[in-house]
């Protein structure tokens, strides 16, 4: 089930609103203890019944949580447009999704809405629209494959921009693959895949792309259900918005040569990513050329019942997950700890540390930028299907410039609903 979060700020009663802003959270706390009890009363009746493996889920949430430096900017500097530094938000998310097997056939969907709503920068409220429509064919015993529609709205975050307006990207993608098995653990794979990101806010023009990306390699799939597959790809960028000039450049091409995969190496171990070598051309300036290996490659370890560990390793180019210009090259080891102390009580623990160089077009000063994430929750799922959440989270910066320097604290609790 797509995740469906809320979170609600643990502290943070007093405010320069005086006593108004003590009976709104007054308020946020009474709207959050009902809508749990609800929720938990919800879930408790539905709990009875016999939940369908396949067809429609839903998922319900609502969240407050508060962050102490909702613009990213250094310590004890405010926003230049005046007014303060943190913020409490709240978000409430609808999602429903549908999954089912049609013969050889299996269709997922999937559709997200979420609302922001900020306290005290209410010009930032937004409402975004996430969805995703994934279609695994078969066609005899020779030919598999899948095709995909994608959208994903986000806020751009404000740590990759100067400016403190909101901005939503919107990235759509469109893609299919086949592959032929002539042999019954060894196939021929071709794909193809067109992506387009843009922003809401005209000034974000220079960082709006498009890509068209089409590949093809050989795939093995032994009777042990891991899967590996070499593939060469070739893919051509577009910035719609750029003017070529000294620094900047419209467009690009990119070769990859991936190997890429899911491998079980023992009932409590698994690998799974891809690893390869990139090189992107760009036609105007030169310089802007990048070339090395890349991958994302990711480490799951469970020695216990209870007690499980990810470790991910990433050096990428243009990463999809960087809501900001895709001339990008990320280099990132994260580590996440779950421990399940109860059948009701889940402990999560996460670190990550990253560096991203990059030519930027607008912010020079923010190349070569280094940033650590420490984030700590504890989970507790009273009844099936409701989960409440506590969480706390810490991310530093340093970088290039020292103006795009930072340290930002969130904290919260979050409650989901899925039935």
């Amino acid at each position: 089930m797509t995740n469906v979060t809320i979170l609600y700020r643990a502290r943070g009663w007093t405010s320069c609103r005086g006593h108004c802003s003590h009976r709104r959270s007054a308020r946020h706390v009474l709207h959050v203890l009902a809508a749990t009890c609800a929720l938990q009363g919800f879930a408790a009746s539905a709990a009875t019944e016999v939940v369908p493996e396949e067809g429609f889920t839903v998922g319900l949430g609502h969240s407050v949580y508060r962050e102490d430096n909702l613009f990213r900017l250094p310590d004890d500097v405010r926003p230049p447009e005046g007014g303060s530094r943190s913020d409490r938000i709240s978000r409430t998310t609808a999602a429903l999704r549908f999954e089912h097997t049609y013969s050889l056939q299996r269709v997922v969907a999937g559709v997200e809405v979420t609302h922001r709503n900020y306290d005290r920068h209410n010009q930032l409220d937004r409402t975004t629209t996430s969805g995703a429509l994934h279609w695994d064919w078969a066609a005899g015993r020779q030919w598999t494959g899948t095709a995909t529609l994608l959208q994903r709205q986000a806020p751009r975050s404000f740590a990759d921009t100067d400016r403190r307006i909101r901005s939503i990207n919107t990235l759509r993608r469109i893609g299919a693959d086949a592959d032929y098995w002539w042999h019954p653990d060894w196939s021929f794979l071709v794909g193809a895949e067109h992506t387009r990101s843009r922003y809401s806010d005209e000034r974000s023009d220079a960082s709006e792309y498009d890509e068209s990306a089409v590949e093809a390699g050989i795939g093995y799939r032994p009777k042990s259900g891991n899967r590996l597959s070499l593939v060469a790809r070739q893919a051509d960028g577009d910035y719609p918005n750029r003017t070529p000039s000294a620094r900047i450049d419209s467009g690009y091409e990119q070769r990859d040569v991936r190997l890429r995969g899911n491998w079980v190496l023992s009932g409590i171990s698994s690998f799974s990513g891809y690893a390869g070598y990139t090189r992107r051309e760009y036609e105007h300036v030169s310089s802007l050329d990048f070339s090395g290996p890349t991958g994302r490659i990711t480490f799951d370890w469970e020695p216990t019942g209870k007690l499980s560990f990810q470790v991910v390793a990433r050096r990428e180019i243009g990463s999809e997950y960087e809501v900001i210009d895709n001339y990008v090259v990320t280099r990132g080891l994260g580590v996440e700890g779950i421990w399940k102390a109860t059948d009701k009580i889940t402990v999560r623990a996460r670190g990550e540390q990253y560096r991203r160089d990059r030519g930027d077009v607008e912010l020079p000063a923010l190349d070569d930028d280094r940033t650590r994430v420490q984030s700590l929750s504890v989970g507790y799922e009273p009844v099936r299907d409701l989960t409440i959440t506590a969480s706390v989270q810490r991310a530093k910066r340093s970088a290039a410039g020292e103006r795009f320097d930072y340290t930002a604290k969130l904290h919260g609790v979050d409650v989901r609903l899925d039935f």
